[in-house]
Parts: C-alpha cells; structure tokens; sequence
C-alpha cells in the first residue's frame, strides 16, 4: 500500500501547484477557462481526501460513511476529468476569433457537461442494483465492462476534438513558429487518453486499490495538461 500512495503524491502535488501557478498568473485577467481550471482543483483535493478515507483498513467510520467517500471519490474522478476538458476548450474558445467557430465550441461544451451527468447516472444505476458491494469493509462497487468502454469512447472522442477543434485557427496564423507551439500546446491532451487506457484495463481486471490509484493518475494528468495553455496562452 505505500508503494501505491508514493506513485500519485508527486503528481497530486504537481497538479495542485500547477494549477495554482496558472490561476495566480492569471490573476488580473481570469476567463471561463481559468473558472473551469479552478474547480477542476478542488475536485481534485476533494478526491484526494476521500481516497485516504476510503483506502485504509479497517477504519472507524460507519457503513454510511463509506459508501458515501466512495461515491464521492468516483464523483469527483468525472468531475476533475472534465472539468479539466471544460477549461481547454474555453481556452481555445478565448484565442479563436471566429464567432461561429466559438458558438460551435460552445456546443462541444454542452455535449461535455452533457457526459458528466450521463457518467454520474450510469454510476448509480450499476452500483445501487447491486448493493451488496456495500457491505465491505472496504467498498468499492465492480464496475462491468460497458463503464470501462463508455469511459474509453468517450475520452477518446473528448481529446480528439480538443485536437482538432483548434486545428482552423493553427492554420489562420501567419508566425510557424507560433502555429507549431500551438500545436505542440494543445496536443498534450493526448497524454489523458493513454493514461485513461491504463484506468480502462485496471477496471476491466477489477483492479481494487490499483484501479484507484489509476483515477488519481488520470485525473491529476488531466489537470496538469489542462493548465499547459491556461500558462502560456
């Protein structure tokens, strides 16, 4: 169990200073991106908090308060993943000088916030039809492999249009080297979805402790990603 705290920590401290270098930074000019960036935040150190709630055992809390630190440690996991896309894409809404291009990124948001909910659903429904996971001294619901493959589709498809979506406003700049700094900018979103594989497989194999560890991973790379353009941009 040590070995698997040592692994995050470096990242959950990274992800937080980073994100509160971007926010400070930024301080005199804050936008929608900074907005989503800094609840992404707190998502995060809220998740942080349940996980070594949730992790030790045995512990004093009651069943009630359990089952409630891992609903909320599986909540915040959505949570800070896509609030984390939420604020890449409102940078890219905030560069773009396009006003149609801007009113369609705003619909992509929409379909983001529109994932949230359906991931919170889908998390109720699977574990409240098989509540004897609660009963544990430890719970953590089995997730089946349709939460894995719908957590895969769609991350795949979310970081593909943070790829692509920028792609017409990249090619409306005149300075290369600005077009490839952009570039090479916005196309560390792909970094979540390597890493969602990981999560993916660990849900798959019902990973317990490793499969947590993997959330933390994610969504601490999620943030960190998300706060590569809210820094230089």
């Amino acid at each position: 169990m040590t070995t698997y705290r040592q692994v995050p920590l470096s990242l959950i401290y990274v992800g937080l200073t980073d994100a509160s270098t971007r926010l400070y930074k930024r301080r005199s000019r804050l936008w929608a991106d900074d907005a989503w960036a800094f609840f992404a935040f707190v998502c995060l150190i809220i998740q942080v908090v349940t996980v070594f709630l949730h992790v030790p055992v045995p512990n004093n809390f009651s069943k009630t308060a359990r089952v409630s630190a891992y609903y909320l440690m599986c909540l915040t996991f959505y949570l800070v993943i896509w609030l984390s896309r939420l604020s890449i894409l409102f940078s890219i809404v905030r560069i773009h000088p396009s006003p149609s291009a801007r009113k369609h990124l705003f619909w992509v948001a929409v379909s983001f916030v529109t994932a949230v909910l359906f991931f919170f659903g889908q998390l109720l429904w699977v574990c409240e039809t098989e509540p004897l996971w609660k009963d544990a001294p430890n719970p953590q619901c089995h997730l089946p492999q349709q939460v894995a493959i719908c957590q895969l589709v769609t991350d795949v498809l979310a970081d593909s249009i943070l790829l692509f979506a920028p792609l017409q406003l990249f090619r409306s700049l005149a300075d290369k080297m600005l077009r490839r700094k952009l570039t090479l900018i916005f196309s560390t979103c792909v970094v979540t979805t390597i890493v969602s594989l990981v999560h993916a497989a660990f849900i798959l194999r019902n990973g317990g402790v490793k499969e947590i560890i993997s959330a933390i991973v994610e969504d601490c790379l999620s943030l960190i990603v998300a706060n590569v353009p809210g820094k230089i941009l």
